[in-house]
């Protein structure tokens, strides 16, 4: 890039003289070649169960929570250059940042890059991109993903941004059609690999690959119905530490090793409405499922088994989603989310939530919000703990939390 655009995007940023819009900021147009700003800083109280503060341990070992702020900044540039009349190249470099627990990557860096890809626009005959982002299957769950701490209880795949993903995109008479493939990657998040290694959801991954599909029809009424549906299939590396599992984790009468083998999900989804204005409705269904290979010993009231095989684990959700915007600045969101862990030989556990969203922009740029989710029936022991140790505490779904919010949006 010439160093004037760079030049021009710090006077941008230091004047703070950006359009009355909180989407992208182009501050600079010429010849084809455009640079736009975005971005957005927030500070945001999190109570007592939901922010990962301790006050003081008891003799028990247990120790009490309280709530605190978290502040976090997000800035992103999109690029782009046409260079001749049939193909234009584009680029996305989006960067997460915070001082506080909630928002750091899986290596527990508080400035990182959350979006990074660069591609080749075709027009009339699609895209390609190449980077760091969600596989094919997010476009499939994303219609029940409008809430900023609480959702997502019941979607596999929403925070599986992946690196070394190559992607192709086409839209047109109303249809869209993604398909993705990702190359070997190790220390990638994947939602619902509770029991991976020293740390929980991230694997070691050979290569995957999805597809995507959908229709949005014209306005019927109060706005366009969507209908979409995705695959996602992938195979794990062999013979990674980070995708074995000690089974004497998941049950103290085991010993040995549940290695991760391969996995593939299915989703679909529908929405009628806009969230931009007016009424929405959502709903999606999705399930990933993991292949395991065992091999280990149990031990029973006649002794000690040895068994070895293949087995799986099974991840499967569901969502609802009701939201208005008034127009006036004023937006309300609720909805309802539930989730089946399954493992083979071990049980089942569930987590079912109702998340409540309300948030006011004074104008495009300043907003606030208050955010919510209540346990919907949780399926909890005597303990409270059901869920939680199922998922390896991934999710607490039957604890009531909720988040304030204030937000400058760039």
């Amino acid at each position: 890039m010439k160093k004037s655009l760079l030049a021009l995007a710090v006077a941008a940023l230091a004047a703070t003289s950006f359009a009355s819009t909180a989407s992208a900021t182009t501050v600079y147009d010429k010849d084809g070649t455009s640079l736009s700003i975005y971005g957005r800083v927030q500070a945001v109280y999190y109570s007592d169960e939901a922010s990962g503060v301790t006050r003081d341990y008891k003799v028990s070992g247990e120790a009490d929570k309280e709530g605190s702020i978290n502040a976090s900044g997000r800035l992103g540039f999109d690029l782009r250059s046409q260079i001749n009349p049939y193909v234009a190249g584009f680029a996305k470099a989006e960067f997460e940042m915070s001082n506080g627990n909630n928002v750091v990557d899986e290596n527990g860096d508080n400035f990182y890059g959350r979006y990074l890809w660069v591609g080749f626009d075709f027009g009339q005959y699609g895209q390609v991109k190449v980077g760091k982002f969600e596989e094919a299957i997010k476009y499939a769950i994303s219609q029940t993903d409008i809430y900023d701490d609480w959702g997502c209880l019941g979607l596999n795949g929403n925070d599986d941004r992946r690196e070394g993903v190559v992607q192709y995109q086409w839209n047109g008479y109303g249809v869209d059609v993604i398909a993705s493939y990702a190359f070997a990657k190790n220390n990638e998040h994947l939602d619902g690999a509770y029991w991976t290694g020293a740390t929980k959801e991230i694997v070691d991954l050979d290569y995957s690959y999805s597809l995507a599909v959908g229709y949005t029809s014209p306005d019927v009424l109060f706005g366009p119905i969507a209908v979409r549906a995705g695959y996602l299939g992938g195979e794990f590396a062999d013979h990674s530490k980070n995708n074995e599992v000690l089974l004497s984790r998941l049950d103290s009468n085991l010993s040995g090793i549940a290695a991760y083998d391969s996995y593939d999900q299915f989703a679909v989804g529908v929405s009628w409405g806009s969230l931009n204005i007016g009424p929405y409705v959502g709903a999606v269904f999705q399930q990933r499922t993991f292949d395991l290979n065992v091999a280990g010993s149990e031990t029973t009231p006649n002794g000690t088994v040895a068994f070895y095989g293949s087995g799986e684990s099974k991840v499967t959700g569901y969502e609802f989603a009701v939201g208005y915007n008034f127009g006036n600045g004023l937006l309300v969101r609720a909805g309802y989310n539930h989730q089946k862990y399954e493992i083979d030989g071990l049980g089942e556990a569930q987590g079912a939530c109702i998340p409540v969203y309300v948030n006011y922009n004074f104008n495009p740029q300043v907003q606030v919000w208050a955010e919510a989710r209540f346990d919907a029936g949780t399926d909890d022991d005597d303990n409270g703990d059901n869920f939680a140790d199922a998922t390896n505490g991934v999710y607490n779904a039957q604890e009531n939390v909720f988040s304030v919010g204030l937000r400058y949006n760039i």
